[in-house]
């Protein structure tokens, strides 16, 4: 791969009452936005495809992860696993696994990477990882209740997009079960030159998936079925629903009129994304760099 350019920011911060966002120089792609219009932006380039209809009653035959996500129909991925016996699970489990070390195919785009070397997929990871509002997860989770599994999720996948990683290149990795204190567990995972790799700051680098579903197993409550694993698109926001990320679940507006006092997550995605506009360039290789 070529070499990396990666502009680094670096933020200050003081307090949970502080604006979490310093000024720096914007996109040059368009006029000066935020965090709105940097979501739209991001949006575009997904090219999300929600499915709708019921659930399919056995998933362990899937061919391909594509193949799999529309089995899922537009059921909640939570009712699925309520509703399946222990051993579809159990297969559809080893399925994943499966489909996740067989080669991938993706239709290549110009200027876009389609399998990552070991030193991008750690970029990513860590630009995750030190995101500031990773860093001061506690401002936003106060109580401890949200846990924004979902949230570095989302950032993982914004992070890898920015940086030319081809949208089909990744994906989101669910559990649904019985966990005691939560219900599902989601990461996001990228295309490698080794396999599907998931990154989940929980484990601490980024792992394979066959590593992940074992690493959570040991989570299920006593005498409750095994976790199942979903994957989806990356764009898809909670297991509940097909939906796409969109301004009312990230920001309490769909407009530009933020109040962080009516917002249920405390600013946690608006922070995210008026940084992530901040940043002039991330790219890991330039379009011209492309065969």
């Amino acid at each position: 791969m070529k070499k990396i350019l990666l502009i680094v920011l670096s933020l200050s911060f003081f307090s949970c009452s502080s604006n979490l966002v310093t000024p720096s120089t914007r996109l040059e792609t368009r006029e000066p936005a935020n965090f709105q219009t940097c979501l739209e932006s991001m949006t575009n380039l997904m090219a999300y495809r929600p499915y709708y209809g019921e659930a399919a009653e056995t998933f362990s035959k899937a061919k391909t992860f594509v193949g799999l996500e529309k089995l899922y129909g537009s059921d909640s991925l939570i009712d699925i696993q309520l509703n399946l016996s222990a051993e579809e699970i159990k297969k559809n489990n080893e399925n994943i696994i499966k489909l996740a070390n067989a080669p991938f195919k993706v239709r290549t785009k110009k200027g876009k990477i389609s399998a990552l070397n070991d030193a991008d997929t750690n970029i990513i990871y860590q630009a995750m990882e030190g995101s500031e509002v990773n860093k001061n997860h506690w401002c936003y989770d106060t109580k401890g209740t949200i846990g924004f599994c979902f949230g570095r999720a989302t950032i993982a996948h914004m992070e890898a997009i920015v940086r030319n990683i081809n949208p089909e290149s990744v994906k989101k990795i669910w559990i649904a079960g019985n966990m005691k204190q939560w219900g599902h567990h989601v990461a996001t995972m990228v295309n490698t030159e080794k396999g599907w790799m998931v990154l989940d700051t929980n484990i601490g680098h980024p792992v394979t998936v066959e590593f992940w579903l074992n690493y959570y197993k040991p989570f299920k409550a006593k005498e409750a079925k095994e976790v199942m694993a979903f994957v989806t698109q990356a764009g898809r926001f909670g297991p509940y629903d097909t939906r796409a990320y969109n301004a009312i679940d990230l920001f309490n507006t769909e407009s530009a009129d933020f109040k962080k006092a009516e917002d249920y997550f405390n600013g946690y995605f608006h922070d995210y994304f008026e940084s992530l506009d901040n940043i002039q360039n991330k790219t890991l290789k330039k379009d011209e760099e492309a065969k």
